[in-house]
């Protein structure tokens, strides 16, 4: 994954990162409390507007570790990275969460996930598709990572 960090810019934007989950969990979700994740596939829809963009903040995803300070924190400590698109300089973080909640294999799993500070249902879904591909999201770039 280090090659997929080279790859993103220090620009701020969005990014919608895949995640796979292969044993159902049970899990706390800091203050929004315990959820049961199912085996599969997610996505999850975030912003990067701090110091070194959107290299920063999804490196940090990829990379995971022991402090728990965003809710996609929680869920990658047990979830693998699989997937990652990116638009630098974009800002329409809930524009894309609700497309893609809208998707019709797409289910919320955790009502508030990843959106404390904005009136979106969910920043993650749950997709009932076997795997994740490049043309989910055309108008992104799409980083390999595997």
């Amino acid at each position: 994954m280090a090659a997929a960090d080279e790859q993103l810019s220090t620009s701020p934007g969005i990014y919608v990162l895949g995640l796979r989950l292969d044993h159902a969990q049970q899990l706390r979700i800091g203050a929004l409390g315990d959820f049961m994740f199912p085996a599969g596939y997610y996505l999850y829809v975030g912003s990067a507007w701090g110091p070194g963009g959107l290299r920063a903040r999804v490196g940090r995803h990829l990379r995971g570790g022991p402090i728990r300070r965003w809710h996609i924190d929680y869920l990658r400590a047990v979830a693998t990275p699989c997937a990652l698109w990116v638009v630098p300089e974009a800002s329409n973080e809930c524009a894309w969460a609700m497309q893609l909640l809208a998707l019709s294999d797409a289910r919320m799993v955790a009502p508030r996930f990843g959106a404390s500070d904005c009136s979106c249902p969910a920043h993650l879904m749950l997709l009932n598709t076997d795997s994740l591909n490049a043309a989910l999201l055309p108008q992104a770039q799409a980083i390999p990572l595997e």
